[in-house]
């Protein structure tokens, strides 16, 4: 019963992968539409994380809210700024062991970036000077060229003495980076997070993470201009890109949902609630250990549906058509095709069909895995 409904997703249905490939009918220039199920989840899986809840769903529906304003409260969150240091911690490889002791509340990196009491560049300073950082990179030579590709996009073998300069300053002894001077290793941070190439690679790294693609040099020289000149600038900026056409481009078409946005997102689409965070390490942990995650992920969908699957409704309660169409929205953003929703339809009719049954076949395609 599973395997049919499954084929039948994979002859009708868009194929999802981590490339992008066609999967909407309207032109890119129509921009956002909040009546489209596939721009608002777009717009909660790459701005805070995960999909949106019912009521978040039913708002967007009732149009209370231009795009422009949904995208600004997003942006003005705290969910955006804790889904923004869950990047950089992916980014920086600070994950599982290695991730560091999070100071929860309002002394928190996400909150006091909320608060406007720390920048960007005080927040990624504050995350590579830590001592998860250090143990993540012991000795010199590591620390000084992760510190110096990942923050500048420096490559150290071909700048040999920066990377001399950088060792000694780490070492505790006096030296001159960057026409700065120095003696340990968190002036080596300090100095490197004062270049001007420090913005260009933040906002290189964002846009590529928020939009999916990369940005045109003379746009990313002038966004780091800005970023540079104001830092409170960032949520603009990304204001900015998500209401922008390649933006709109972007969402005609499929893009694989990172880990945590699936984690995330599936059980909000499931139980309307965000994991727990220890729960949400352990499967994020877990799925960073397969090259592939695509078959666990399928696993850890089809084990959350069936520890809810007694919440659903009762299958005699349901409209088949309207359920199927509902499920369809819920978890793919798109009504289902003809061939689709017949079939789904008549699997559900017989006798031994569940609604766990369909919701199972959506959870587990590869479909559900992009956005």
């Amino acid at each position: 019963m599973l395997a049919l409904l499954t084929a039948v997703l994979l002859q009708a249905a868009p194929a999802a992968a981590p490339a992008a490939t066609p999967a909407v009918a309207h032109a890119p220039a129509d921009g956002i539409d909040l009546h489209d199920r596939r721009h608002v989840r777009a717009l909660y899986l790459d701005l805070v994380g995960r999909t949106p809840k019912r009521d978040e769903l039913e708002a967007a529906d009732a149009a209370v809210a231009s795009p422009a304003t949904l995208v600004r409260h997003l942006l003005r969150t705290r969910e955006f700024w804790e889904q923004w240091y869950e990047d950089e911690l992916f980014y920086f490889l600070l994950i599982d062991n290695a991730r560091p002791d999070d100071v929860a509340g309002a002394d928190g990196i996400p909150a006091r970036l909320e608060a406007g009491r720390l920048d960007l560049r005080g927040a990624v300073t504050e995350i590579v000077s830590g001592s998860a950082f250090n143990r993540a990179n012991p000795g010199n030579d590591t620390f000084v060229s992760v510190v110096l590709e990942q923050l500048l996009g420096v490559d150290v073998r071909r700048q040999p003495a920066l990377l001399e300069a950088g060792k000694k300053m780490y070492d505790g002894k006096p030296s001159t980076l960057y026409g700065e001077s120095g003696a340990n290793q968190a002036d080596v941070v300090r100095i490197v997070a004062r270049q001007p190439a420090f913005e260009r690679r933040v906002v290189e790294r964002q846009y590529r993470r928020i939009v999916g693609r990369d940005a045109a040099a003379k746009d990313l020289d002038r966004w780091a201009q800005a970023l540079r000149e104001q830092p409170a600038a960032f949520v603009d900026l990304v204001q900015e890109w998500v209401l922008s056409a390649p933006y709109a481009e972007r969402l005609a078409s499929l893009r694989g949902k990172t880990d945590l946005q699936f984690i995330r997102g599936l059980y909000v689409d499931l139980t309307d609630e965000l994991p727990e965070p220890t729960e949400l390490r352990r499967l994020r942990g877990a799925l960073s250990t397969v090259a592939d995650s695509a078959p666990l992920r399928a696993v850890i969908a089809r084990s959350l549906l069936d520890r809810h699957a007694a919440e659903l409704p009762a299958k005699d309660s349901l409209d088949p058509g309207a359920f199927v169409d509902e499920s369809f929205l819920r978890f793919l953003g798109r009504t289902p095709s003809a061939a689709e929703r017949a079939e789904f339809l008549a699997v559900f009719a017989e006798k031994d069909c569940q609604p766990a049954t369909l919701l199972r076949a959506l959870v587990t395609h590869p479909e559900y895995q992009s956005y």
